[in-house]
């Protein structure tokens, strides 16, 4: 028996402004909040472990909780499966200038095979599952660039994720501060409600799906430009202005061909970006009296002058990507480094709608050719 179909006449492209479900996870609703806590007390302590632990648990961890998700967390980074190491290995030698970015998403795929994820599980099997991927991600990013370099994989540290994940990144222990601030780009990147990585990770469970094949999407879906991307694309536009006298004539340039400046405006937030600000303070103190000062004077006269023009302010990558180039962070990790922050808020969405699901199935509006009739292929000409 057919279905019947509705007619609308009005879409909203790109789901603008449409509600597509609800969740407890995250709320934008005046400010950003996790779980109903403020982003603000969460991203000045900068321990992603204690938001990791609230997002998949739903509240904040005790001491003894939150060290024991570091345990966990810190085992599954150390003992990631030999298969999916031998089989990446393979590929940095045939592939070494691969995005970083697929190598995660080949990365995650080959956990869910080894693993046999076929199914979802109960709950606390879900949140297992969404622990030791948050490790085994972070692990597979330094893998990967340990691989492409010509080194051995080096050992996983015994240190929160912040502090393990920046050590590996840059071959050396990072001070206190340079992990604090790093933690905080991690609970800052964690999670974001209904964004596009997130929608496509809970519209592949909403099947009935698993797990990897859900972050496996949402890689894909973070990798574009429009999305993840452009944290590293903020860092080639300062790189192409060059200082702080080029930037009116750069971005009126920008305007005139109708490009998009990376690094400003965002869907959700039309008064400015809350992470961007709590970021861009630290930043700025962070680099203060040293070599990036000029690109944080750039950064500000580009801002001043998106403000001015098009009363654009900045969003989270904005001060994320000046935060990893002053840690000395390659660009091509700017974004990976978003898909291991974001594990805890993908998980977390996965696991939420595997508990209270139905299949997400939205409708079109036809814009083709009228209805025609069908000619039978000798009575066809070539029409050119």
């Amino acid at each position: 028996m057919a279905a019947s179909e509705p007619t609308p006449t009005a879409f909203a492209k790109g789901l603008a402004g449409v509600v597509a479900g609800q969740t407890a996870i995250c709320s934008l609703s005046g400010t950003l909040r996790y779980r109903g806590y403020d982003i603000e007390p969460l991203a000045r302590a900068g321990d992603f472990e204690e938001v990791a632990f609230l997002l998949l648990h739903g509240e904040l961890p005790t001491a003894a909780e939150r060290d024991g998700l570091q345990r966990r967390i810190a085992a599954a980074a150390a003992h990631l499966p030999s298969a999916v190491l031998d089989a990446l290995e393979r590929l940095a030698v045939t592939e070494p200038h691969a995005a970083p970015m697929d190598a995660l998403r080949t990365g995650v795929s080959m956990l869910g095979l080894v693993e046999r994820d076929d199914t979802p599980g109960p709950a606390a099997a879900l949140v297992a599952q969404a622990e030791r991927l948050i490790g085994q991600v972070a692990a597979l990013l330094a893998a990967w660039i340990d691989m492409t370099s010509g080194r051995p994989v080096a050992a996983w540290p015994d240190a929160p994720l912040a502090a393990a994940l920046l050590e590996r990144l840059t071959g050396r222990p990072p001070t206190a501060a340079e992990a604090a601030i790093f933690g905080t780009t991690l609970v800052l990147y964690a999670e974001h409600e209904f964004n596009a990585s997130t929608f496509a990770a809970r519209t592949v469970v909403s099947t009935g799906s698993d797990m990897h094949s859900a972050i496996t999407a949402a890689i894909g879906t973070l990798k574009g430009p429009l999305h993840g991307g452009a944290n590293e694309k903020v860092l080639e536009v300062l790189g192409e202005i060059g200082s702080a006298d080029r930037a009116r004539p750069w971005v009126e340039e920008q305007f005139a061909a109708k490009r998009v400046v990376m690094g400003f405006g965002h869907r959700v937030y039309k008064d400015g970006d809350v992470r961007a600000k709590l970021l861009g303070e630290m930043c700025r103190a962070m680099v203060s009296g040293t070599q990036a000062d000029g690109l944080e004077a750039l950064a500000a006269e580009v801002e001043a002058i998106m403000l001015e023009r098009k009363a654009l302010k900045p969003n989270l990558d904005w001060p994320a990507a000046r935060v990893y180039h002053a840690l000395g962070l390659p660009v091509k990790v700017f974004t990976p480094i978003f898909v291991v922050a974001r594990m805890s808020g993908w998980t977390a969405h996965v696991i939420e709608q595997i508990g209270d699901n139905r299949l997400i199935r939205p409708l079109s509006v036809y814009s083709g050719p009228a209805p025609r009739d069908y000619p039978p292929l000798a009575s066809r000409s070539s029409g050119f």
